[in-house]
């Protein structure tokens, strides 16, 4: 019970106003950083977005992933799933706007950079793995290529991510 309390703590900074409706009172987070805002998210979405677009497109390569063994599906699997996580946490950091609440804050700028390391761990061992399948078997090695170039490239570009979403700068002001 402690922890459901804990989980929607921030349902607290919210108070009825006079007509009945809902207002957030708690504090918020103006960003900070050097770029503007627009330019920073705009950057992150090259390189998360783009790092999510190419951990999906190496999935659509023909014949790169074909009765591919439990150990090469498993870690890229975990990867789209990672990828597609960190872009759903970068789509609510954009929508949320300027100046950023508090509970907003928590759940996105401080999970991001985490996820988009999870992510590039998982492409990194998604293209390992494929090198070993690719030693293994030695069948249709252009597209066993293209794929591991994909997903190298996936993870150099969620690592960039997070190394940007950690270059954030956020004031809390109450």
């Amino acid at each position: 019970m402690a922890d459901r309390k804990k989980k929607r703590a921030y349902l607290d900074d919210f108070e009825k106003d006079l007509n009945g409706n809902y207002q957030y009172r708690g504090a918020h987070y103006h960003y900070k950083g050097t770029k503007s805002r627009g330019r920073a998210l705009a950057g992150l979405w090259v390189l998360c977005g783009g790092g999510a677009a190419l951990v999906v497109a190496a999935g659509l390569v023909p014949g790169a992933t074909a009765y591919a063994p439990f150990w090469l599906l498993l870690p890229y699997m975990a990867g789209l799933l990672a990828a597609v996580y960190a872009v759903y946490l970068l789509v609510r950091l954009t929508a949320a706007g300027e100046p950023l609440r508090a509970y907003l804050h928590e759940q996105t700028v401080q999970k991001l950079p985490g996820s988009c390391l999870l992510a590039a761990v998982f492409a990194a061992i998604t293209a390992a793995a494929q090198l070993v399948q690719l030693a293994l078997e030695g069948q249709n090695l252009p597209a066993r290529l293209v794929f591991t170039l994909l997903q190298a490239a996936a993870a150099a570009a969620f690592v960039l991510a997070s190394k940007q979403f950690k270059a954030l700068k956020y004031e809390r002001q109450e």
